[in-house]
């Protein structure tokens, strides 16, 4: 059983079926742990709101932190839900229902398009001298806990669910690098892309 869910603070779509949806409903959110737990589901899907740009925004963390808690018990994913919001808003006005059914049938027909909620963080040692003065990017970093004593620290990373850790640290956290330079850039993966963002004379610690 697959359960899709498009969740809102009032109410959520819910879909759920095997291979295809056996029916689509609206659920309030106060009731939608004990529906799910009736279903039994193998596996949840969220849809993972952002905006029409494909940044993260406050519903997206919202989600996310929803979608964590289900992933304690059940095998949880995440799929943007940009298509199917703007579709279902065409097809009818329960938008909800129809949301959470176009989420299944996109889980269904492409399952690697999704992203399976995972604590990825990992403790990291870094020595490094005074950044108070330089631009920096953390890309794809995996500890949201780095202290660093910059004014100026941007966050870029694909993966919802470390966004949102860092999110509850108080970092404003993009999906794509910003068109600027840096002075430091540490990076988790994909060291040689981001060679451009440096600044003249600028630094780039790979992990």
């Amino acid at each position: 059983m697959i359960v899709a869910i498009d969740y809102g603070e009032r109410k959520c779509g819910v879909a759920f079926g095997k291979i295809l949806p056996q029916d689509s409903v609206v659920v309030p959110t106060r009731e939608l742990k004990k529906f799910v737990e009736r279903l039994n589901p193998d596996k949840i899907v969220f849809g993972m709101p952002l905006s029409m740009s494909g940044r993260y925004s406050q519903q997206t963390f919202k989600t996310v932190e929803v979608a964590l808690s289900f992933s304690k018990k059940y095998e949880t994913y995440l799929c943007d839900e940009r298509l199917t919001t703007r579709i279902a808003s065409k097809v009818s006005k329960r938008d909800d229902a129809v949301s959470a059914a176009l989420i299944f049938q996109s889980f269904v027909e492409n399952p690697a398009g999704c992203t399976k909620i995972e604590d990825r963080r990992k403790k990291v040692n870094l020595s490094l001298e005074s950044v108070s003065d330089r631009k920096v990017l953390l890309y794809e970093f995996p500890d949201p806990s780095l202290k660093l004593d910059s004014k100026e620290i941007d966050v870029v990373t694909k993966d919802p669910v470390l966004a949102y850790f860092f999110y509850k640290k108080g970092f404003f956290v993009e999906r794509n690098v910003p068109e600027k330079k840096y002075d430091l850039i540490i990076s988790g993966k994909e060291c040689e892309q981001l060679k451009k963002y440096l600044s003249e004379r600028g630094e780039l610690v790979c992990l």
